[in-house]
């Protein structure tokens, strides 16, 4: 006990402070990619404007609910840091930007209990969950496909009061009530008066806020796009676009953003390719980003989908492309540098029975999520779709079944009850110089078997 009071006036934050605040953000960093998948799952039945950000709040819960069991200036910001950190490990799609995000929120978390004296009532409770969960879509929007009509803004606005009134009601209301009901059970004692210097605490606000503003200039130039978009692959003509030689008629579409449906202008991607004369069997569009983060496109649907676009932002050296329009949102993609044409090779799946099935990678896009990747020769971002829901499309029965994976030299098995509903177990696709390949792994980056020759179910 005599050790814990020294260790209190040795450190601002204790022992038990920085165990609270690992908990919470463990908890709130794997619980927000089902949150994701949840809100896209609401959006899509519903279809409102506004309706992707319902869950908002969800987001910010873990970090208000630190702050109101510590009560201590930067604990907001530290656990904000904590969570942006598991997410981004756990392979959040939207990589580092994920860090800026939680940063962001914390900072508003720490500022907005920083306004009121009273750190028990609800008022600062409701102020915090209502800017943080708000600030999402402002620090998405500092990176993401806008469209250049000035209803973008109107957009932006109405996504930003629906995700403040979903953290009003998840990360204000909720945290407090579960705060005040611990206390009450003796689950965890806060005492009953927190001094707060005001100066030290504006001191720690402003100096996480150069720091925010630092890491976003820094974000905004790193990840900056190329001038010019490079079409590559099994093509007779590979090029640069913008080409002094081709330049196609901009095309504006109306389209969803957020929910709303808003005017893009660009180059309609069909166009760029028929530019580069793909080779006969070219079927699949590999569309790479400046971060790293690529998704695939099918010929089919670049064909009968007009909404395909090249929207550049910028001008000059300034400039970059976004491919915005595909059906997946997943496939709207920032900062374009390559799309790569490739002739697809799907993956042969058999059962014991003589049936014969081929998982083919651009009949999946929607059941795809992206991760880093530790391949043999070096980490890569990749798609990967889960091993069951393959399996139940094509063979499921009501037998038991065991689902054996093979590679060149090796074979690894699993009973249906292992991988059913284990989302985490995927094939990846791996292209490389325009040949199909999979692997076996998992959403945490690790592979099991690669690359993976076939699959047999008996």
């Amino acid at each position: 006990m005599i050790e814990d009071q020294t260790a209190a006036r040795s450190f601002y934050f204790t022992t038990r402070d920085l165990l609270i605040m690992a908990v919470l953000a463990a908890l709130g960093g794997v619980a927000s990619t089902y949150v994701n998948a949840v809100g896209n799952a609401v959006h899509a039945a519903l279809g409102f404007p506004g309706a992707t950000q319902w869950a908002a709040g969800l987001h910010s819960l873990w970090i208000v609910l630190a702050m109101g069991i510590l009560r201590k200036t930067g604990a907001g910001t530290l656990m904000g840091i904590i969570k942006g950190s598991v997410e981004l490990m756990s392979g959040n799609t939207h990589g580092v930007i994920i860090l800026l995000i939680n940063l962001v929120a914390g900072l508003l978390v720490d500022f907005g209990f920083f306004l009121f004296r009273d750190k028990r009532s609800i008022a600062p409770y409701l102020v915090a969950g209502g800017l943080s969960a708000g600030s999402n879509v402002i620090i998405f929007q500092l990176f993401a496909t806008l469209p250049t009509n000035i209803l973008a803004m109107g957009a932006i606005l109405l996504l930003s009061v629906v995700a403040a009134i979903s953290g009003i009601i998840f990360s204000g209301f909720a945290p407090f009530f579960l705060v005040n009901a611990l206390i009450k059970a003796d689950v965890i004692k806060i005492p009953e008066k927190v001094t707060q210097k005001r100066k030290i605490g504006w001191f720690i606000l402003s100096g996480v806020f150069v720091l925010a503003l630092l890491l976003t200039v820094y974000l905004r130039t790193t990840l900056k796009g190329s001038p010019t978009i490079v079409i590559s692959g099994a093509v007779e003509n590979p090029y640069e676009f913008p080409s002094q030689s081709y330049t196609p008629d901009l095309v504006t579409q109306q389209m969803p953003f957020r929910g709303i449906q808003t005017p893009y202008t660009g180059y309609p991607l069909l166009k760029l390719v028929e530019y580069a004369h793909p080779l006969p069997g070219a079927d699949t569009l590999l569309i790479k980003a400046s971060d790293g983060y690529a998704f695939l496109i099918s010929f089919d649907e670049l064909k009968t989908n007009p909404n395909i676009l090249a929207v550049q932002q910028g001008k000059g050296q300034n400039a970059s492309f976004d491919v915005v329009g595909p059906q997946s949102s997943k496939a709207w993609v920032r900062n374009v540098i390559e799309v790569n044409i490739s002739i697809s090779h799907g993956l042969i799946i058999q059962t014991t029975t003589g049936e014969t099935f081929t998982f083919q990678p651009d009949k999946w896009l929607s059941e795809m999520d992206s991760t880093q990747v530790a391949l043999p020769d070096g980490s890569q971002k990749l798609q990967g779709v889960p091993l069951w829901k393959v399996i139940d499309s094509f063979v499921l029965n009501e037998d038991p079944l065991i689902v054996h994976i093979e590679s060149d030299h090796e074979k690894q098995s699993f009973t249906w009850h292992e991988i059913n509903g284990d989302d985490s177990l995927r094939i990846f696709t791996v292209i490389r110089d325009q040949v199909f390949e999979y692997a076996l792994g998992a959403m945490s980056g690790d592979i099991y078997l690669y690359p993976v020759t076939g699959i047999e179910v008996e």
